[in-house]
């Protein structure tokens, strides 16, 4: 998303852009909290996600399933594609307490079939879960901005099947267009008219929107354009949007979606690094925004292929030539930077150790083939010094940790892990 010119905000229409007259002040002086408080069952249970999202970027968990059956073992602990979307750990909002949920297959009637671990790997119980009907509005295809060739919505996708791999996931692509034009509002008027048939819609994700200032709540429901996204959210659909990414003012932003339509889900952006609000995450208040997860990734390579969620595992398989370049074949990537200077160091004391050597030698009878050999080491050794501190140089270095260079961020991929989590815990809502 990006932000639009004072004048331009809202006109979708000439009557939005009238609308904008009067809901855009010179200053924005609107006082906006830190963090939501919240009184309905849904937003305290939003609450209590949030909670449980910062202490996971305060004090990550690396699991070590002591308990597990070898078999269960090697499935929690499996990097392939097929075993990282089979597999999910979850936590219990209401007491705290953590799961790993296994696939096991899909019964019949649709519903699937878990085995249910506790933290430490033992069996808890079988059981079956109906999935969750989720609908990705998105745009899925290639362009200029794609990070290694994946389309935003395949990422976003991504996250969403990666944090509930158990839902029905649907999605629909709006390809560039965004709230300010109309092509943008005919995925709900469909979706509006499966409804009235009486299909099931549990949750829509969208991460998509136009930034404007955060002014004029009481425009709420008064743009007939917003009808569809409205009537949705009505029918019982639960309807999440990204909350907007403004560097420039995000507390003074907002989607724009969430400013003129009512009954809308904001999800905003945690940061990894301070475990408080990412910079660049706007609508920063309780009005807009309700949910909040990590909105701040990184692309890392593993044996089967990549991974942008940061959970354990393969998440998909990127063939981008620049993938293999900037990542691939980066040896630093996931490397902390205190083993990678114990490298340099260890090096440097070789090469200097073939310079003591080759004095040594030039000091008494010549051996020409033992020299040959102690410059071709010492020309080996410089070359991949050079190269450790050209990757050093260009790789970003994170907590101590080496990164892939190509570093992602934004609510719009907050958007779907709070969707797929809100999901997934109305799932096992009966069963755990």
């Amino acid at each position: 998303m990006k932000i639009l010119p004072q004048k331009a905000v809202n006109s979708i229409t000439r009557q939005t852009a009238e609308v904008v007259k009067d809901i855009i002040p010179t200053k924005i002086t609107e006082t906006l909290t830190e963090l939501p408080r919240f009184s309905s069952p849904e937003m305290v249970m939003a609450r209590t996600l949030n909670k449980i999202a910062i202490k996971g970027t305060k004090a990550p968990k690396t699991f070590t399933f002591p308990k597990a059956t070898p078999q269960d073992l090697k499935r929690l602990t499996s990097n392939t594609i097929a075993d990282s979307y089979s597999r999910v750990t979850w936590t219990n909002p209401k007491d705290g307490k953590v799961y790993h949920i296994l696939k096991k297959f899909e019964l019949s009637d649709g519903n699937i079939a878990i085995r249910i671990l506790n933290e430490d790997g033992s069996f808890l119980k079988n059981a079956s879960i109906k999935p969750k009907r989720i609908i990705v509005i998105d745009d899925f295809e290639q362009n200029k901005s794609s990070i290694y060739g994946l389309s935003h919505g395949e990422i976003v996708t991504t996250f969403l099947r990666r944090h509930n791999p158990f839902a029905q996931v649907e999605t629909i692509n709006t390809g560039c267009a965004d709230s300010m034009c109309p092509e943008f509002f005919e995925p709900f008027k469909q979706i509006l008219q499966k409804i009235k048939q009486g299909e099931k819609i549990d949750y829509i994700s969208c991460s998509k929107g136009a930034i404007c200032y955060s002014t004029g709540k009481n425009m709420r429901g008064k743009i007939p354009q917003f009808q569809p996204i409205r009537d949705v959210a009505d029918s019982g659909t639960r309807v999440l949007f990204a909350s907007g990414n403004s560097l420039d003012n995000p507390r003074g932003t907002a989607n724009q979606v969430l400013l003129l339509a009512d009954k809308i889900e904001g999800v905003g952006s945690l940061s990894p690094r301070t475990h408080k609000l990412s910079d660049f995450s706007s609508a920063r208040n309780s009005f807009f925004t309700q949910h909040y997860e990590v909105g701040e990734h990184y692309v890392r390579p593993t044996e089967y292929g990549a991974n942008i969620t940061g959970l354990s595992g393969t998440d998909l398989v990127i063939t981008n030539p620049k993938y293999k370049q900037e990542v691939e074949n980066n040896i630093l990537i996931g490397k902390t930077k205190e083993r990678v200077d114990k490298l340099l160091d260890k090096i440097q004391s070789e090469i200097k150790e073939i310079q003591i050597k080759r004095v040594g030698l030039m000091r008494c009878r010549i051996d020409f083939e033992a020299l040959r050999k102690l410059e071709q080491r010492q020309i080996t050794l410089e070359q991949r010094r050079i190269k450790l501190i050209q990757l050093k140089n260009a790789t970003r270095l994170e907590n101590g940790k080496y990164e892939a260079t190509e570093k992602f961020f934004g609510t719009s991929f907050s958007t779907p892990i709070r969707t797929a989590k809100l999901a997934l815990t109305d799932m096992l809502q009966d069963v755990i």
